[in-house]
């Protein structure tokens, strides 16, 4: 029988093989583990995903308001 963790790593070997990056941050591998056991859909991983990526790109490109100029 096929669990969630072989389908992961499956999928998550083939698209390194493809040369895809995969998020490697405790974040994403939290999301990964939720899903894994079963506790969160494949919706629910992409949905807070997305957030998640949009919280880093704000915290990119927010200046620093407290740093002098």
């Amino acid at each position: 029988m096929t669990t969630r963790k072989d389908i992961a790593d499956r999928v998550i070997a083939k698209w390194r093989d493809l040369g895809f990056p995969i998020d490697d941050h405790a974040e994403f591998q939290a999301l990964l583990t939720l899903w894994i056991r079963g506790d969160i859909s494949v919706d629910d991983i992409r949905r807070r995903y997305v957030k998640l990526l949009q919280e880093r790109y704000r915290k990119r490109t927010v200046p620093d308001r407290r740093s002098p100029r």
